[in-house]
């Protein structure tokens, strides 16, 4: 009921998922293929319709763009910018989620092989499909990449901030939730920013700080191996061969604050103040850290994932595992790291994930056969936040 009242509320609006500014749904421009002109609705039927009659030359413009930030070009349609698809006009809503990491982390590896499983659990019964032509040959690279090629996915380059990094657009649809002839259905948009120089690069104007202003949720991915008290006990072979950042590192707690500075500086929110969105740190490549002794044998979060029972996520095996990772960062020597997170953000979990489930055999690969651990936990608890989920 309160799905549908918030339905009747915001009916004739819609949500940017790219500038994310919120527009009347009779504003959007459609733009004829054929003849290139754009044209406005004029009637209240016409309003969040695939497509309307070209008001120029009679043709369908098919061509949806936002009225702020859209642009389209005849002779590259694909590089159009602020194409909105239909599920966005018709939808039940977005789930914006910025997921931020610094080189090295895994954040893109994290990205695909979350996607590639999120629609092939059973019990969970989500339909996932991409909402753009850029959102599937990101997606598709990737994958060729970890699944066929056995190499890592191009990493995501710190120089493409801005215009030429886009969000992932993917339409979200939740079928245990299904009634007669509705499913709720919303846009779920990942910004894969790049993580490096957070406080250098930041511009308050640009679309990577719209994006995390607009965010509903953030995730950050962070190498274990950073860790200074961890990184020796791995051996030189499993931290080369995991691509792990050598030589110099930055700290844990110097990666925290740069993070949690930028997000404040995104959100316009002053220094002295905790960021009350909800965060997921999460600790990637967590498969090196499952053959120490360090980690006590009975931790659950060494077993396989039971986050999800009957459909539903079990808070109590994430908090479970959020403490499990807090007591072995204490008993490694570093607390300034969760010192640093307590400093910063009100509502945060500890997440151990494996995208591939165990380190690459050699160095630039990827090993044959990929079983991620916990790679849905992250999400999981972010959509039962947004009670997109039980």
């Amino acid at each position: 009921m309160a799905g549908f009242l918030k339905k009747i509320m915001n009916y004739g609006r819609f949500t940017c998922p790219f500038c994310f500014n919120e527009y009347a749904k009779d504003a959007v421009k459609y733009v004829c293929p054929d003849c290139g002109e754009a044209s406005l609705p004029v009637t209240s039927a016409e309003r969040g319709k695939p497509s309307i009659q070209c008001k120029c030359c009679g043709r369908m413009a098919t061509i949806r763009l936002c009225p702020n930030c859209g642009q389209y070009d005849r002779q590259m349609p694909e590089e159009a910018k602020g194409v909105i698809p239909a599920s966005v006009l018709d939808g039940d809503g977005s789930l914006p989620f910025c997921i931020i990491g610094v080189s090295s982390s895994g954040k893109t590896n994290f990205i695909t092989v979350m996607l590639h499983e999120l629609s092939r659990v059973p019990e969970l019964r989500i339909a996932l499909s991409a909402q753009n032509k850029y959102t599937r040959d990101v997606q598709r690279e990737n994958c060729t990449n970890i699944y066929e090629n056995h190499i890592p996915p191009r990493p995501t380059d710190p120089t493409e901030l801005g215009d030429r990094l886009k969000p992932q657009l993917w339409q979200i649809k939740n079928l245990m939730r299904q009634r007669f002839n509705n499913t709720p259905t919303y846009t779920f948009t990942i910004y894969d920013g790049a993580g490096e120089d957070h406080t250098e690069r930041l511009d308050p104007t640009s679309p990577i700080c719209g994006y995390i202003n607009a965010s509903r949720a953030i995730i950050i991915t962070l190498d274990p191996l950073i860790l200074t008290n961890l990184r020796r006990t791995i051996r030189p072979d499993i931290r080369r061969n995991s691509g792990a950042s050598e030589g110099d590192t930055t700290s844990a707690e110097e990666i925290v604050n740069s993070v949690a500075a930028y997000i404040k500086a995104a959100r316009g929110i002053g220094t002295n103040k905790m960021l009350t969105i909800p965060v997921a740190v999460v600790l990637t490549k967590f498969d090196t850290i499952l053959q120490l002794d360090s980690l006590p044998e009975s931790a659950v979060v060494r077993r396989p994932s039971m986050t999800l029972v009957n459909g539903k996520v079990n808070m109590t095996e994430i908090a479970q595992v959020d403490e499990e990772i807090r007591s072995w960062l204490y008993d490694i020597g570093e607390g300034s790291f969760i010192a640093a997170l307590e400093a910063n953000f009100r509502k945060f979990y500890f997440f151990g994930v494996s995208s591939y489930g165990e380190p690459p055999e050699m160095q630039g690969s990827v090993n044959e056969t990929i079983n991620p651990h916990r790679i849905l936990d992250p999400v999981l608890w972010l959509f039962k936040e947004e009670r997109f989920i039980d």
